[in-house]
């Protein structure tokens, strides 16, 4: 305030009429430039909260994503060991075969011979069922010749000795 008076005194219906619109356009640029520069402080701090958001999804997916490659690892040994107990037992089993193939075979042949050893067994007792039933004939034939000569013999004798 100016208390000596030496400055005129402001004339406010001229700063009204002139001066007043040109302030009062100033401020609504200015107001509308503040809203501009806070919109714009408002979308960058939206952008920093977006990119802190997407930082933590990206540790959480990468937290998840080794969580996952750990399992897959884990599941990947125990396929691998599940498949080399497989292809062990596999082996195994075609020894196993390959062995019982020889033994069958080994056996078959073994049987084959003993087979053919039967029949000429079978063939060669046969020959000696026959051979024996001849035999047989001939000594019930020789037993009844000799029983009717011991028969005639004793009849001799008998009548020798009346």
């Amino acid at each position: 305030m100016n208390i000596s008076g030496d400055t005129p005194g402001t004339d406010w219906v001229a700063y009204f009429t002139t001066q007043f619109p040109k302030d009062l356009a100033a401020m609504a640029a200015l107001r509308d430039e503040l809203a501009v520069r806070q919109g714009a402080l408002n979308a960058a701090e939206a952008a920093m909260a977006d990119r802190q958001a997407a930082a933590d999804e990206l540790a959480a997916a990468k937290t998840q994503a080794d969580a996952i490659k750990k399992d897959a690892s884990a599941d990947s040994a125990e396929a691998k060991a599940k498949l080399a107990s497989v292809k062990t037992r596999e082996a195994a089993v075609s020894a196993r075969e390959t062995a019982l193939d020889d033994k069958t075979a080994a056996a078959e042949a073994d049987l084959a011979v003993r087979a053919k050893a039967c029949d000429s067994r079978e063939a060669g007792l046969a020959k000696l069922a026959d051979d024996l039933a001849a035999r047989e004939a001939k000594l019930n034939a020789d037993t009844a010749a000799l029983d009717a000569r011991v028969k005639a013999f004793q009849e001799k004798v008998a009548n020798l000795s009346v």
